[in-house]
């Protein structure tokens, strides 16, 4: 106890109260090797007093301000620590340990005991007692130490990571109520824990970080293993408590002895000192933030994102080292009388006018959240293609001489530069030599704010994974997610490769063709008109028809190998029902097909070789059955058409047969008149053929005449 009150004199370099806490020998610098008093006259004037007391008290908040309130922390004293001009050990340094993700939930027990009290008597406060009265004109040392509370303690920082479908409350809750059995709970013969299944289950998860007084042989790391420490914490102060260490002491000031002694003109004002505490306390929390950023699953895909907000957290930290060294040069100064507070006050204010400010570094990190959440979202979408984070794995690929096709859905505006990163560089060289001069950021909106370019990266990512959906078997053609930098298209934009070579930064894979509509039926064929989706029609090369009767599944394809809207499908069966769809093709592969046209085809072929003999007021038709008729079809009677030619008229005027036959008279008609006339065969509720050829016919003035068409069916 001699020893150290001889050298526990406080330097004249940061604020002092009259009762510190002391958690470790190292909190302090000590004018090592500095005395008032001759060492034998102290040895009788030393009072020595048990003072045996333990507590624990759970802590849950991981700031910097309720570890300093733990840690009995005054204000001066933090205000020395934060500037770093005192440094800690043992204990305290529970202080620095801060958690890394806010997915973790922390909570700490702190084991505190104490256990004698030293003090100096007042015989040797007299200035006539000193026996090296030339320290007061050294002018190092503002106090000396007259009391020391001897004892330890420790802190168990037990951390549970979170995952994201746990709610981080409830785990925080269950954290608590395990930790706080640690000083009670029971222990069956060596070391086995009184706890529930679920209990033991849950206690696997957490992970304990040691920060103490004691001496241990090695550091618990997990529940259990805290439980068998704190358990053991009296027993490591030794037999006679003689490994307890100093945790408070009381100080007198020098200048209370002689007035030549150096002391403290003025402390630091506590509203000071709480912005400091939140300017680094934001730091702290910046960097948590970053690291969970940087654990985001876009950012662990993406090289090119992890690297700024790695270059962010540098800067941060770059920042907090100006800050810590304006403020050890300020402190000082201040509390000696040197300079005035306002200049702290400066520092201080200079941060909120710096692009360090929490509007602009919250505004950055919600940026990036928001950037790595739509690109994370879009990744989800194509979770099934590959993705080559660098271009040099893209060209990899490119240059396989197996592939023929590549199609790349690009980020290209995610490794551009960022104004704001160039600002922070820019402001951590003039920082010091800043007067008064407010940060004016840039305001670009970036790539994934834009409205423009975010529709049309969302219906990019809708085409390109429709387009690999339906694609995926193509064996010459590769999908892939890339990031190369393109200012042309910002935001996204699809690659096409051709044999290694990039043939369009704009590609845009066919979209879903609208359904096929009928434009004419026969018995073996079917016109269709196509009409392919607006989205990438100007890659469309032809067009794929695939058909099937309605009772089968295999479908079969038709192939055309230009852009006509308008195809035959020929090769039907009379009066089958088909289901008809189609796809656009273009050189990667083949759109999404379009929904469903189902097409009943006619009954039967039309009836040939029509004969008609005319007279005056009559036509005598004659015509053949069709040659084909469709299975479960008969016809029943048939259908004749006729109209005036020269009038142009469109409309047929129709007679039916009644029945069967092959033979009918059209009657009433016009002498020397041109007639049109087209049969078509009835199948009843089946529906008709299509109508024959026309032929032209005259009825006669007085003598038969005969006409005749033998061609039977439509071009």
């Amino acid at each position: 106890m001699v020893e150290l009150l001889q050298l526990f004199l406080i330097p004249n370099k940061g604020g002092c109260d009259e009762d510190i806490s002391c958690r470790a020998v190292n909190l302090f610098l000590l004018v090592a090797g500095v005395t008032l008093w001759n060492l034998d006259l102290l040895h009788k004037d030393v009072e020595s007093k048990p003072q045996e007391n333990t507590s624990f008290e759970l802590i849950t908040s991981d700031s910097i301000s309720d570890k300093a309130s733990a840690l009995e922390v005054s204000a001066s004293l933090k205000a020395s620590f934060l500037s770093g001009l005192v440094s800690v050990g043992g204990s305290a340094t529970y202080i620095n340990d801060k958690k890394s993700s806010s997915h973790h939930a922390r909570v700490t027990l702190k084991y505190s005991r104490t256990t004698r009290f030293d003090q100096l008597t007042m015989n040797h406060l007299g200035a006539q007692n000193m026996t090296y009265p030339e320290v007061f004109d050294q002018g190092t040392a503002t106090h000396v130490v007259t009391g020391i509370l001897y004892g330890a303690q420790a802190f168990f920082i037990f951390d549970r990571e979170v995952s994201t479908s746990e709610n981080i409350q409830d785990i925080q809750g269950s954290l608590q109520v395990m930790i706080k059995k640690i000083p009670t709970v029971s222990i069956e013969g060596e070391g086995k824990l009184k706890l529930t299944d679920t209990e033991k289950e849950s206690v696997t998860k957490f992970n304990c970080t040691f920060h103490g007084d004691f001496a241990l042989d090695r550091n618990p790391v997990t529940y259990e293993d805290a439980l068998n420490t704190y358990a053991n914490l009296p027993n490591l102060l030794g037999p006679n408590e003689e490994k307890a260490v100093p945790v408070k002491v009381w100080l007198h000031p020098l200048s209370n002895l002689d007035n030549r002694a150096a002391k403290l003109v003025r402390e630091i004002s506590n509203n000071l000192i709480s912005k400091a505490e939140n300017i680094l306390q934001q730091v702290t929390d910046v960097n948590m933030q970053c690291n969970d950023l940087m654990r985001h699953p876009a950012a662990e895909i993406f090289p090119d994102i992890k690297r700024k907000i790695s270059h962010f957290r540098e800067y941060c930290e770059q920042f907090t080292l100006v800050i810590q060294k304006q403020l050890a040069q300020t402190l000082p100064s201040i509390r000696g009388g040197e300079m005035e507070e306002l200049t702290l006050g400066n520092i201080l204010a200079g941060k909120d006018r710096s692009p360090f400010a929490k509007l602009h570094v919250d505004g950055y990190l919600s940026r990036k959240r928001q950037e790595m959440d739509t690109v994370h979202s879009y990744l989800q979408v194509l979770a099934n293609v590959k993705v080559l984070p660098s271009e040099d794995e893209l060209n990899k690929v490119v240059n396989d001489p197996m592939v023929d096709f590549i199609v790349c859905y690009n980020f290209t505006s995610l490794n551009e530069g960022e104004t704001y990163l160039s600002d922070l560089t820019k402001w951590l060289l003039i920082l010091e030599k800043l007067d008064n001069e407010d940060y004016q950021p840039n305001t670009v909106t970036p790539w994934f704010k834009n409205i423009d370019v975010m529709r049309k990266a969302r219906e990019r990512v809708r085409a390109y994974h429709e387009f690999t959906q339906v694609n995926t078997l193509r064996e010459d053609t590769h999908y892939t997610v890339s990031c190369t930098p393109d200012p042309k298209n910002p935001g996204v934009s699809i690659y096409l490769y051709e044999v290694g070579v990039l043939v369009c930064d704009s590609f845009l894979p066919p979209g879903k063709p609208s359904p096929p509509v009928t434009v004419s039926l026969s018995h073996d064929m079917v016109k269709l008109s196509l009409k392919p989706s607006d989205f990438g029609e100007e890659f469309v090369v032809g067009y794929s028809i695939e058909y099937r009767k309605q009772e089968e599944e295999t479908w079969k394809t038709q192939r055309t190998e230009n852009e006509d809207q308008e195809v035959n499908l020929t090769g039907l069966q009379a009066n089958k029902t088909y289901q008809v769809r189609y796809s656009s093709v273009c050189k990667a592969g083949l759109s999404a097909a379009s929904d469903i046209t189902v097409v009943k085809i006619l009954p039967a072929s039309p009836p040939e070789t029509i004969t008609c003999t005319s007279e005056p007021t009559c036509l005598h038709l004659l015509w053949k059955e069709p040659k084909v008729v469709g299975e479960g079809a008969t016809i029943t009677e048939y259908k004749v058409e006729y109209k005036e030619k020269e009038h142009d008229n469109p409309t047929f005027l129709e007679t039916k047969t009644g029945n069967k036959t092959e033979t009918w008279d059209i009657e009433g008609l016009k002498p020397k008149t041109s007639y049109a006339i087209r049969v078509q065969a009835v199948c009843g509720d089946l529906g008709t053929s299509a109508p024959s050829d026309e032929i032209e016919a005259i009825t006669a003035e007085t003598q038969k005449q005969e006409v005749t068409n033998s061609k039977g069916n439509l071009p």
